[in-house]
């Protein structure tokens, strides 16, 4: 009993080091940080703290799919586009400064901004303006990593939005 604990512990920080690593090859990683916390996401949460806990929880999930039913996870493509998919750079909860219907349009802003910033790939661009579907129902997730991503982002809004500070 003792050693399968310590077997968890174990795997669990290889895991962390190993999400780690990937986020930190994503480019401009700091100035990404700062970009990001700056804003207010779901609750008392970030957009960066947000979009962490999407690429992390994402990661954990393929895991488990790419151990279980042997699913082909791009890990750095699961990441960078977690990371990206609510990179839209504006206060969504004040009037002043955002489009209207937030909820809908800030895929696509969040795409843009990473084209330019991060210039992201073709495969991560879908992921990003795909993650709010069905909100945005003509932008379905096609890939593995999209529907993850997808997935878990709603499962950490609803957590971050319904956490007690």
């Amino acid at each position: 009993m003792i050693v399968r604990v310590k077997e968890n512990k174990v795997s669990k920080i290889k895991e962390k080091r190993e999400f780690l690593i990937f986020l930190m090859k994503i480019k401009h990683h700091i100035k990404i940080k700062a970009m990001l916390s700056k804003y207010i996401q779901h609750g008392n949460t970030n957009v960066y703290t947000h979009s962490r806990n999407v690429a992390y929880y994402s990661f954990l999930f393929a895991r488990f799919l790419d151990k279980r039913l042997s699913f082909n996870i791009n890990y750095e493509i699961l990441i960078v586009s977690a990371m990206f998919h609510d990179f839209f750079l504006y206060d969504w909860h004040s009037v002043e400064g955002r489009p209207r219907l937030h909820g809908f349009r800030h895929p696509k802003i969040a795409s843009q901004n990473a084209q330019k910033f991060y210039n992201i790939n073709e495969e991560e661009k879908s992921i990003i303006e795909s993650h709010m579907w069905p909100l945005t129902i003509t932008k379905f997730p096609k890939t593995a990593e999209a529907k993850i991503i997808c997935i878990v982002d709603k499962c950490c809004s609803t957590a971050e939005t319904f956490k007690r500070a």
